[in-house]
């Protein structure tokens, strides 16, 4: 590999590593942070809510211990700046692993992964679910390279899925990665379309994916673990990340040139798709569409398919007499403009070392006490924690997992966990939230006595103000109180 080569692809990963930095404020970090030091400082795993008083006491499913406990250990170590550095440095680790399926040349190979960074990070915040593209990139890769390269040793997705099953629930993606894959070796095969794998193969694949799959449930949970991704379908549509994506907004549109440069690939490349990439391509465009919380998985699977055939359609417009042409000319005259070795490796490392910089600076920058003040309702809840209203509260879904880490003295109605919640305590929040004549009653029923939404939620305005009172208000969060 050249010297320029090199540097381009460093240059390519720390420039990813710094679009994945973000301030860490995820509504869902919290209470993943909250569970960590809770099993910290109790010694065991949470597999009952404690967070709620709503589903207090209950079962909780408890997928995440592992990556909860790691989180709350970033925190404990480095702070929130600890936390938003290797959130970045995750990105550029899952990239590579995908750069590193990818076998055309440099540059395009290099923009490919920089557009896909562009799109990943409306999703690539501080939550467990980072581990799961984490495995998903290894599983594909490591799936690549037993089909068109070497056989691996198949008994890895024992402990891969072991693993996974302790760290996020995201290990369904791991499970329809390999029914795509041996579905599509299945049609190869079949119809004859250059099949990778014999039908002894796909079977011992297609074993060990069952033991690996069976190995999800050596967990705290066992094999109710299971139920976790099929529950978070059925009771999360009414939320944002469970919603189809809004192409009406810029952060999905990388989304769509990756899937339109697939299609220009495909006219040009001249090769035939096999039925492997054609199963995973559109299995995980179909997951994109139906949900936006499934963006960078589509991202991790999709982006290895378009480098396979936009290279070769590349190359293929290359060869056309005019296209060759100009490229002869233009690589004439930069390699006419080359600087000397030395002194091109003491930029190139002045650059390298400007860019640490930058990422160390900027990630800094965004994770102290300000930055996260000026992102979460903190006003809001320092004023609670001042003048100790009466509770129970009714919450903010968004902001629950925040008061269940920031406010521990007051149980919350609700928070990120809908598979805990389920669609009745869902619709109840709803309810209440929107003022119905139903949630209104509710509101009585759960003798609510304070309420801490966002100033737009439609109960603001419906409040018998003989029985509530304002007792705070900024642009993110209003309190009432009920009058004594």
């Amino acid at each position: 590999m050249t010297q320029s080569n090199r540097f381009f692809i460093t240059i390519v990963f720390l420039l990813v590593a710094v679009i994945a930095i973000n301030p860490p404020v995820d509504n869902d970090m919290w209470w993943h942070l909250r569970a960590g030091d809770e099993m910290w400082h109790q010694g065991k795993i949470l597999l009952t809510d404690q967070f709620s008083y709503t589903k207090y006491g209950e079962d909780w499913v408890n997928a995440f211990w592992i990556s909860d406990l790691a989180l709350y250990g970033l925190w404990k170590v480095g702070g929130f700046f600890a936390i938003t550095l290797t959130v970045s440095l995750l990105a550029a680790a899952v990239l590579w692993i995908v750069f590193k399926q990818m076998t055309g040349t440099i540059i395009p190979r290099g923009l490919l992964v920089i557009l896909a960074m562009m799109g990943m990070i409306a999703n690539w915040t501080p939550r467990p679910q980072l581990l799961s593209f984490l495995l998903l990139a290894w599983l594909d890769s490591f799936l690549n390279q037993h089909i068109n390269f070497k056989r691996q040793p198949l008994w890895a997705l024992v402990i891969l899925f072991a693993l996974w099953g302790n760290l996020h629930g995201g290990f369904i993606w791991g499970a329809l990665l390999l029914l795509a894959i041996l579905a599509g070796e299945t049609f190869n095969n079949l119809l004859g379309n250059q099949p990778k794998l014999s039908y002894r193969e796909i079977g011992s694949l297609g074993g060990w994916s069952a033991i690996g799959l069976l190995a999800v449930s050596i967990n705290p949970n066992g094999f109710e673990l299971w139920k976790l991704p099929f529950q978070q379908v059925d009771v999360s549509l009414a939320i944002q990340e469970w919603l189809s994506p809004d192409f009406h907004q810029l952060y999905a549109h990388p989304m769509l040139w990756l899937l339109f440069l697939l299609i220009f690939g495909l006219a040009f490349a001249e090769k035939r798709v096999s039925f492997t990439d054609l199963f995973k391509g559109l299995g995980f465009a179909y997951l994109f569409f139906f949900a936006q919380r499934n963006l960078v998985a589509y991202t991790i699977i999709i982006l290895p398919i378009v480098e396979k055939f936009l290279s070769p359609a590349l190359a293929n417009l290359a060869a056309a007499p005019e296209v060759k042409t100009f490229l002869e000319r233009f690589s004439k005259q930069t390699s006419e403009k080359q600087l000397p070795p030395k002194v091109a490796a003491v930029i190139n490392n002045s650059l390298t070392g400007l860019f640490v910089v930058l990422l160390l600076g900027y990630a800094w920058a965004v994770s102290i006490p300000e930055s996260i003040a000026k992102e979460v309702p903190a006003q809001a809840t320092a004023w609670i924690k001042q003048n100790q209203p009466r509770g129970p509260i009714f919450n903010s879904y968004n902001w629950g997992g925040y008061l269940t880490w920031e406010l521990r003295e007051y149980p919350v109605f609700i928070d990120g966990r809908a598979d805990l919640y389920g669609n009745e305590m869902i619709q109840e929040w709803v309810h209440i939230s929107e003022g119905t004549e139903k949630g209104l009653a509710l509101l009585e029923s759960h003798q609510i006595n304070l309420i801490y939404l966002e100033p737009y939620q439609a109960l603001l305005g419906k409040l018998d103000p003989q029985q509530w009172e304002m007792v705070y208000g900024d642009s993110k969060i209003v309190i009432y109180q009920r009058r004594q």
